[in-house]
């Protein structure tokens, strides 16, 4: 087993107990909010599963990038919200109902849209694709589905033991995430070098943005719940994203660093929106 498989099965671990402790607190009238709140719910996929798949297959066919990153951007825009993404959108101002409900949906879009959108887009692109179905819906069932009814299962039956149970996971979660993405960066740092350049950071750069603006646009009237969605547009799942490049296009031995390459850069521009968005929060409150 080599290293970078190991990263990647800490990354997925992480997810999962991160996930898992998210949900321990959530309500299982959480899952059904984007349907009953239909408009946001469509408003979602549009800004999700739409906006940001179709910009990233324009700018993939506008520059002359390294075919992996093209790949990477596909897988990007294909998959769904990260768990580690809710604590931060709450934080932003998101309601949880609408967090909670925004993850479900975007887990559940994912493997329907998935499959579909992958052969579109390497159609677009002049790319071989293989995938199927389930090849896209295991990772999204054993990372996202399955800690998140264990964990809405969990809370009711730890009672007042739910909030050290969930504290633990969440900061083990957290510890497990930070040492695989750290560890990811340094191993792949090579294959991300080799792939910078050619309009590589600008062609992420502006997917990115562009799943800001469509999030913020279409997330309903709410301040709070369209900084949710905006976040969600922009971050994507890493793990799911590597699944879906290296399943469907396993001649891509890059896609993997462009991945890695296109989080971190998610990262550098999401942080100081969520802080400064926060502050705002915080002070329109006060």
């Amino acid at each position: 087993m080599s290293i970078v498989t190991i990263l990647q099965l800490m990354l997925t671990v992480s997810i999962i107990l991160l996930l898992f402790s998210l949900s321990m607190r959530a309500r299982f009238a959480d899952l059904g909010y984007m349907v009953t709140h239909w408009k946001l719910g469509l408003g979602a996929i549009i800004a999700m599963f739409i906006v940001v798949p179709a910009v990233s297959i324009i700018l993939a066919s506008m520059f002359d990038i390294d075919p992996a990153v093209k790949i990477a951007l596909v897988a990007i825009a294909l998959s769904p919200i990260p768990p580690v993404l809710p604590s931060k959108q709450i934080k932003a101002g998101g309601h949880a109902c609408y967090v909670t409900g925004l993850l479900i949906l975007a887990t559940l879009a994912s493997i329907v849209i998935a499959p579909f959108g992958v052969s579109l887009g390497a159609y677009l692109l002049d790319a071989e694709a293989s995938i199927t179905p389930m090849s896209v819906a295991m990772p999204l069932v054993i990372s996202i589905l399955l800690p998140l009814f264990l964990g809405l299962i969990a809370g009711p039956v730890l009672g007042r033991h739910v909030d050290i149970v969930s504290s633990i996971g969440s900061k083990l979660g957290s510890l497990l995430l930070v040492v695989a993405m750290l560890g990811l960066v340094i191993v792949l740092m090579p294959a991300i070098i080799h792939l910078i350049g050619q309009g590589t950071l600008a062609v992420l750069t502006a997917a990115i943005i562009a799943g800001l603006a469509a999030g913020y646009m279409l997330g309903g009237k709410d301040p709070g719940d369209r900084t949710a969605l905006a976040l969600a547009a922009a971050s994507r799942h890493p793990g799911v994203a590597v699944a879906i490049a290296t399943h469907s296009f396993p001649d891509a031995k890059l896609a993997p660093a462009a991945i890695v390459m296109s989080m971190v850069i998610s990262t550098l521009i999401s942080l100081p929106l969520l802080h400064l968005l926060t502050k705002q929060g915080g002070a329109s409150q006060g």
